[in-house]
């Protein structure tokens, strides 16, 4: 078997009706954004719904890796404790984040290790100047 020889597109055979999991009301709205840009993000039929409880999982734990980040950012990463100098509670809620988005991961097949047998060959598209510009907020846009 191994990979196909050829690129292919996500797109639904005429008559068959392919719906995306919706987050439940239960989310956040961070949570939400999380959980629809992961499924979004993969192929229609990646998730069924048996799904759900591991994707709300996913989304959660991904907004609070996100703010421990942030609060490293600000922060910084060694704090001042009453005995000196000490590592900054967010250390460990990040990590132990991280640990468990990487776990669902692997079980929700996401990530290039859970798509690598059967994935299809797939090459970037190029990126304009602007786009590069816009990433990297060097480009006022007032869509955006």
């Amino acid at each position: 078997m191994g990979r196909p020889p050829h690129e292919t597109t996500d797109i639904a055979p005429f008559g068959v009706e392919y719906r995306r999991l919706r987050p439940p009301d239960c989310l956040g709205e961070l949570q939400k954004r999380a959980f629809i840009d992961l499924v979004t993000s993969c192929p229609v039929g990646q998730f069924q719904r048996s799904d759900l409880g591991l994707l709300c999982r996913w989304a959660e734990l991904s907004v609070i890796a996100e703010q421990a980040a942030f609060e490293m950012q600000q922060r910084g990463i060694v704090v001042e404790g009453k005995d000196g100098p000490k590592a900054s509670p967010w250390v460990g809620i990040h990590r132990d984040a991280c640990r468990e988005l990487r776990s669902l991961s692997q079980r929700l097949m996401i990530g290039p290790r859970g798509r690598a047998p059967k994935a299809p060959k797939t090459k970037a598209g190029p990126v304009s100047y602007y786009d590069q510009m816009r990433l990297e907020g060097e480009l006022d846009d007032p869509a955006n």
